[in-house]
């Protein structure tokens, strides 16, 4: 099995001022599900690091919750579980 990527990654908000931009998304080419995050509050003129790290950080626990071979569903805690 292929491993997953992080595709269609972009901005919620309006492309004109991305300073506005409120969240960074992107989607998984295995399920399609779509990871989002809020946009990373730093000091400085951008934040654009500090998000993409977030988003990817986001995703690669996405990978292993819901891709990996080895992860049991059935050892996380109900109360932890995530599923829509």
């Amino acid at each position: 099995m292929k491993k997953p990527e992080l595709t269609d990654v972009g901005w919620l908000g309006p492309r004109d001022e991305m300073d506005r931009a409120s969240h960074r998304f992107g989607k998984c080419s295995g399920c399609q599900e779509i990871i989002c995050v809020e946009k990373a509050v730093a000091e400085g003129p951008s934040t654009r690091g500090q998000t993409n790290e977030m988003l990817y950080e986001a995703f690669r626990t996405h990978v292993k919750l819901k891709h990996s071979e080895d992860f049991n569903l059935a050892a996380v805690p109900a109360t932890e579980r995530h599923d829509a």
